[in-house]
């Protein structure tokens, strides 16, 4: 859609816009369809955006796992965090013996095999980011250059 008309694209068309706003507000439709780098940022900063941009392109399944890595590692912390109030709960409120309450029990004996099952988790999870950085690296020099070339070009 150009102004009120409808036009025709070719397959692989691509269109770049810049500006010299230093935080430009977008609606959410084109924030989804666009490709937003923040060139407002450190060399590192912009190195990082640019290597998950690149990755994004060449293996965008490497990228998917990445994120869907980072998503299960904070859900299960928060599944930790839930597990550990609630027995500290259930501790808090006990009242005579601690040894006697079978519903503490129960629900020691589920946050202990929960944390395990977590922890686990957690660890695959440890190993699997040591593996997806790794082949992240590979692309590292790609986003260097991206980088340094924008810095150069800046200061033009």
């Amino acid at each position: 859609m150009l102004g009120d008309r409808e036009m025709d694209i070719l397959d692989g068309f691509n269109l770049y816009v810049t500006t010299k706003l230093p935080n430009p507000a977008y609606s959410p439709e084109i924030s989804a369809r666009c490709a937003i780098i923040d060139f407002t940022v450190t060399l590192k900063g912009l190195e990082d955006q640019l290597l998950g941009r690149v990755i994004r392109m060449e293996k965008s399944d490497l990228e998917t796992e990445r994120i869907r890595l980072v998503e299960d590692v904070l859900e299960n912390k928060a599944t930790m965090k839930e597990l550990e109030d609630s027995l500290l709960e259930k501790l808090n409120s006990v009242e005579g013996s601690i040894v006697d309450d079978e519903e503490l029990i129960e629900v020691l004996q589920e946050t202990k095999s929960t944390a395990f099952e977590v922890s686990k988790k957690l660890q695959i999870a440890a190993e699997t980011e040591i593996k997806i950085n790794a082949a992240r690296e590979e692309y590292r020099l790609v986003a260097t250059r991206g980088s340094i070339l924008y810095f150069l070009i800046v200061e033009m």
